[in-house]
């Protein structure tokens, strides 16, 4: 169905995405907005649309307030088209089939409304930083507009799979995934030889430091910025001497000491579960709940009853 034959359909996501009032659908959309918190992105799971036939979406692009959009498609067969910047591409719908589409651009894409995807709409910025703290010049990425790329299909379902259902880290983990993410998005001729192993090293001093910001934090959203910046490094030497180090990565890490701070704190005191949380690290009770019972095996009211039995 053309854009001008059904009724215009927004998604209106308030200030932290005032750019999705320039997003318009043909016909509306099923979709799971989820909670991405202090994230610098919004994250969003289209199941299809309800409409039989062709699916019109067109963005046009505000002058300001534009975010990046990465893009896998779920299910669906058939014919995509994607209009970009004036150039039409048409290319077979499957599986894993992944589109960056960067800020400031006008996009039309039609597809089977039977399709589901799942899109990550990304701050302005956040792909270059995160491409600059690994060597790379922020121009490596250009558009992708139409790719079979598995590797990154995979990180996504990751991260729609973390923010279905928060850990005691996620923030860590989502940052990480970002990362590797953006790495596979450039061509492999622009990645910087890897520093050996060897020269790299956290110095007792640098991982106290670490620690200690863990410790004073875990009621805060760490990400790997925050503990590289502690320990004085790039966020990419950070994950390796961290590992080194510790012998776990910052993500399990971080888990593990807000677990037993949650264990510590259901023993000790008859905190109300919602302050609980927030103490850990959480937004809410429910995502603790959720969160603690995978870890432990057990709810955290039921652990507290055991433990103080």
């Amino acid at each position: 169905m053309a854009m001008g034959e059904g009724s215009s359909f927004h998604i209106g996501m308030g200030t932290k995405a005032g750019f999705f009032r320039h997003i318009h659908w043909s016909d509306q959309p099923d979709v799971t907005l989820f909670d991405t918190g202090s994230l610098p992105m919004v994250a969003m799971r289209h199941h299809r649309t309800l409409v039989d036939g062709m699916v019109e979406i067109v963005a046009d692009a505000p002058e300001t307030d534009d975010w990046d959009a990465l893009i896998v498609n779920r299910n669906g067969s058939g014919k995509m088209g994607i209009d970009f910047c004036g150039a039409y591409k048409s290319l077979a719908l499957h599986r894993d089939l992944c589109l960056f589409l960067p800020a400031g651009a006008d996009s039309r894409l039609q597809f089977d409304g039977q399709a589901g995807s799942f899109v990550l709409y990304l701050r302005p910025g956040l792909i270059a930083s995160l491409l600059a703290s690994e060597g790379k010049g922020a121009d490596a990425l250009a558009p992708i507009v139409g790719r079979h790329l598995p590797r990154v299909a995979h990180l996504l379902g990751l991260i729609e799979s973390e923010l279905r259902r928060p850990s005691l880290g996620s923030r860590l983990m989502i940052d990480g995934l970002l990362r590797a993410i953006a790495g596979l998005l450039v061509s492999n001729d622009s990645l910087p030889a890897a520093e050996p192993a060897e020269r790299i090293y956290l110095s007792p001093p640098k991982l106290k430091r670490v620690l200690d910001f863990i410790e004073a934090n875990l009621q805060e959203s760490i990400g790997l910025d925050d503990l590289a910046r502690a320990a004085g490094l790039s966020a990419n030497h950070f994950l390796r001497v961290f590992k080194l180090a510790t012998g776990e990565t910052p993500y399990h890490f971080l888990r593990a000491r807000r677990l037993e701070r949650a264990r510590q704190l259901l023993a000790d005191n008859a905190m109300p579960l919602a302050e609980l949380a927030l103490e850990c690290g959480f937004a809410n009770q429910a995502h603790f709940t959720a969160a603690f019972s995978r870890e432990v095996g057990i709810s955290p009211g039921r652990y507290r009853r055991a433990v103080r039995a």
